[in-house]
């Protein structure tokens, strides 16, 4: 008989982490897919369950979710676990990813749930092919470090941790120990709609890339871990590089333009971000652009960002969050 793969690569991910194996109260993201089923069958078998409770988060984005909800509350009655849920909106702006908009409403919902619930943590069910999907995504957008680092077995987001114990699993064999079991498990038609560039990655490419490279989860796993090791270090010579550059209203602009233009744009951007902005590459380059061009006497210095403006200010550069509420144009 097929031993569980989601059960083993949790109980190393517990030898590792030990503070979460010992966690008080687990939250379990559950979707009702096969990832996300196998893990809490996986986290039932190595926990007492009155540890556990089982999120569900309900975007609305598809006819079925009511559906993938009740399932998800079936299931969890089945396995004597609760099951809580949250019902969220997605706000999709103009020009903005419908996939990156339902990510953050997740997160944030999910970490509602896990207050609300007294959860120190909650297990993510992403495994060992949606790391190397992440990675080749970020290569295509010619992402840096931070980018190919891909998705970290532990983080901490809107003020809970998050850990994703599946990233040394495949998807095929997930799906072969519920299908042995007969255990069902739930399909999003998300997941191979080619109108989203990570479907077609899957359908696709890393078929392609098997071929070549049977090992390829992974090498881009080992990508990914060497990328997050470098992008901590330029992350810990940033934060440096900004407490030496920081005064009480803003960043003095000579120490500023004194980095050079590449550790000026790690500092301005790891500034920007600890301040919930996002700074893509066009911004970043444009934003250090105009700081090296102070120092030639360039008084007018300005770059407008969705929550905010960064702009000079006499021998200064600050940052003017907008307001709330007034409403944008």
């Amino acid at each position: 008989m097929l031993s569980n793969p989601a059960l083993a690569a949790l109980q190393r991910f517990a030898a590792q982490h030990p503070d979460i194996a010992s966690a008080g109260r687990i939250g379990l993201a559950f979707s009702g897919g096969a990832d996300s089923t196998a893990l809490l069958l996986a986290a039932r078998s190595f926990w007492d369950r009155q540890r556990l409770i089982a999120l569900h988060v309900n975007h609305g984005l598809q006819p079925s979710a009511p559906a993938f909800a009740a399932h998800c509350a079936r299931f969890c009655a089945a396995q004597q676990l609760p099951c809580a849920e949250a019902q969220v909106s997605v706000d999709v702006g103009r020009g903005q990813s419908v996939e990156e908009q339902a990510r953050d409403a997740r997160y944030l919902a999910l970490a509602e749930l896990a207050r609300q619930q007294g959860c120190t943590v909650v297990l993510l069910a992403q495994h060992g092919d949606d790391q190397a999907e992440s990675v080749l995504l970020a290569l295509l957008r010619g992402a840096g470090p931070r980018g190919l680092a891909a998705m970290p077995a532990r983080m901490l987001r809107h003020g809970v941790l998050f850990a994703r114990p599946l990233l040394d699993c495949g998807s095929a064999e997930l799906r072969a120990w519920l299908t042995a079991q007969g255990v069902a498990f739930l399909r999003d038609p998300m997941n191979v709609d080619p109108a989203f560039r990570r479907s077609r990655i899957r359908a696709e490419l890393l078929p392609v890339i098997a071929q070549l490279e049977p090992a390829y989860r992974q090498t881009l796993g080992r990508t990914a871990a060497l990328c997050a090791a470098a992008d901590a270090q330029m992350q810990w010579r940033a934060s440096d590089d900004l407490r030496r550059c920081a005064v009480p209203d803003g960043l003095d602009l000579a120490a500023l333009r004194s980095l050079g233009a590449e550790r000026l744009s790690e500092a301005l951007r790891l500034w920007l971000r600890l301040r919930g902005q996002r700074l893509d590459r066009a911004r970043t380059d444009e934003l250090v652009r105009q700081v090296l061009r102070s120092a030639q006497g360039a008084h007018h210095l300005e770059l407008q960002l969705p929550l905010g403006v960064v702009r000079r200010q006499g021998r200064l550069l600050v940052f003017h969050p907008k307001d709330p509420a007034r409403p944008r144009t």
